[in-house]
């Protein structure tokens, strides 16, 4: 398992990794510099898993999840490893409804679809956003896209 203190002394800024209580369990180091360009202890989510929202967007990316917060949408969540069973089953208790944006290249729509088959298999609502107008959130994001229009699609 990678260090967290060598991450910052690498200057990588760090993201905290939660579990789906909201409990610390990681962190992720991102560097513009070094390669590679994460290292990552644990495995959960970054963002705000406590969200009193029904609707939860899972994306890949943390920056996605600063820049949807910057446009005051709560509700997005980076995955950080496989997402686990018990996290699954707490979405499908607390009546969440999943969107998937992950990344719109052939891995990241392979890696929707294997996670929305677990997610549905549990009964959870799950939906998969595809879009031609970028390759991943972020990218949608900065073409002008607001968070709050990929919410949209299960309305």
């Amino acid at each position: 398992m990678y260090d967290i203190e060598k991450m910052l002394a690498e200057g990588r800024t760090i993201f905290p990794v939660v579990d789906h209580n909201g409990q610390i369990v990681g962190a992720v180091g991102r560097s513009q510099n070094a390669q590679p360009k994460y290292k990552c202890v644990g495995k959960g989510f970054v963002g705000n898993v406590l969200t009193d929202n029904k609707v939860i967007v899972l994306t890949e990316g943390f920056i996605d999840v600063l820049v949807a917060q910057a446009q005051k949408v709560n509700n997005v969540l980076s995955v950080v490893g496989e997402v686990a069973n018990d996290a699954i089953q707490a979405f499908k208790e607390r009546n969440k409804t999943i969107i998937l944006f992950f990344d719109q290249d052939e891995y990241g729509k392979r890696q929707a679809e294997k996670l929305a088959k677990r997610m549905a298999e549990t009964g959870l609502a799950v939906y998969i956003f595809e879009t031609d107008a970028a390759v991943d959130m972020l990218q949608y994001l900065m073409l002008g896209h607001s968070a709050e229009s990929i919410l949209n699609i299960i309305k």
